[in-house]
């Protein structure tokens, strides 16, 4: 159920996107009350937008972040709630930002077809003049431009451009136009080359790299308990290693500007006393299990050093580590009771002292304030 829940909002995400790509088309291509289209319009669509995108996916791959518009995309309400659970069990599964990685290709494919798809069917039932205008430049300044644009199709000379033909289609109101109007459509061809090139091809090959890596991926928690294949031997448990945990005393407050990350439903009066303890942070994102996924990704791409509130009660699981994993900072488990902070049991802050050990860009602090002691009482 989970598998079709998440197959299904990616093609709702990739409609999205194509239905963008065909609106974007048609905005570009309606140009101006004589029916003219500016070719530089459509050059910056076709051609700058998918190597910008291309850009950005490299500049993500390489900080290890996720695609955050897709992210945005995947929490938006319109989709039903069965679709939007699927998340956090991709999440569980570690499968989480691979899928994204994956439908950012899908979005964006789906977007330049739309485009594609659009520009052909509006030169099938439209005479489209192609002209291009500017102050500043001239037809021997853009030449070698689009000629670089160009160069991978060389081979096809009906699609590539002309100095001849960039004169000719040049619009100004200074300037009378001697040629007939059939040259104005010529750019077609080099248009859709340029689509092919930049915006198909590309994506079509990085799908299919994005599939191929999330469905290597096995499906099952990584913290799911493995079978034993050594022999057992009787013998004394080696003693877990600790995490050390510092305590807060009265005002102290983070050694830098630090962002709020909530991963627990904490009530805003007992986030309230913590903040008066450790400073007011820059910024405060609700993530994890009781937050929003758009909030959790715009968490994890933030640089700046976090503090982490969470239940002391609630195991850590795989998700939070893979969070804490993208950054640095500190981490309090709290415990309270009808609004009132009280004593985190040995037994938790033992698990929790487990769980940060290996984490060592993280610090493990704990609360150790007399008012709050004495409210608890």
């Amino acid at each position: 159920m989970t598998n079709k829940s998440y197959t299904h909002l990616s093609w709702g995400i990739a409609v999205v996107a194509a239905i963008t790509g065909i609106l974007s088309t048609v905005a570009v291509t309606a140009g101006d009350s004589a029916g003219r289209v500016n070719l530089m319009y459509l050059v910056l669509l076709y051609v700058a937008v998918p190597l910008f995108s291309l850009l950005l996916l490299s500049l993500f791959s390489a900080l290890k972040k996720p695609p955050l518009l897709v992210g945005a995309l995947a929490r938006l309400s319109l989709w039903p709630s069965s679709w939007r659970d699927a998340l956090p069990e991709l999440k569980r599964e570690r499968r989480f930002q691979p899928w994204l990685f994956c439908q950012s290709q899908k979005a964006m494919l789906s977007f330049n077809l739309g485009c594609l798809v659009s520009f052909i069917t509006l030169l099938l039932f439209n005479d489209l003049s192609f002209v291009w205008r500017s102050t500043l430049l001239t037809a021997e300044d853009i030449y070698p431009f689009l000629a670089v644009i160009a160069e991978p199709w060389a081979f096809i000379d009906s699609a590539q451009p002309a100095l001849e033909l960039l004169v000719s289609t040049r619009d100004s109101r200074l300037v009378a136009h001697p040629t007939g109007g059939a040259e104005y459509g010529l750019w077609w061809k080099f248009l859709v080359a340029s689509q092919l090139c930049y915006g198909i091809l590309p994506r079509l090959l990085l799908l299919w790299l994005a599939n191929y890596r999330f469905n290597a991926l096995p499906a099952q928690p990584v913290d799911a308990v493995m079978p034993v294949t050594a022999p057992l031997v009787n013998r004394s448990p080696e003693a877990p290693a600790l995490a050390e945990v510092e305590k807060v005393k009265g005002c102290s407050t983070m050694s830098q500007p630090y962002c709020l990350v909530l991963w627990t439903d904490l009530p805003q009066s007992l986030v309230d006393k913590v903040t008066e303890q450790m400073g007011l942070p820059e910024q405060t994102f609700h993530a994890g299990p009781h937050g929003e996924m758009d909030q959790e990704l715009a968490a994890e791409a933030d640089p700046r050093s976090k503090l982490v509130l969470v239940a002391a009660w609630e195991p850590p699981l795989g998700e939070l580590n893979d969070f804490l994993q993208q950054g640095h900072g500190a981490l309090i488990p709290l415990d309270w009771r009808d609004n009132v902070f009280t004593q985190v049991s040995a037994l938790h802050l033992d698990e929790w002292r487990r769980f940060c050990h290996p984490l060592e860009q993280w610090q493990l602090l704990q609360l150790d304030n007399p008012r709050l002691d004495e409210e608890s009482k």
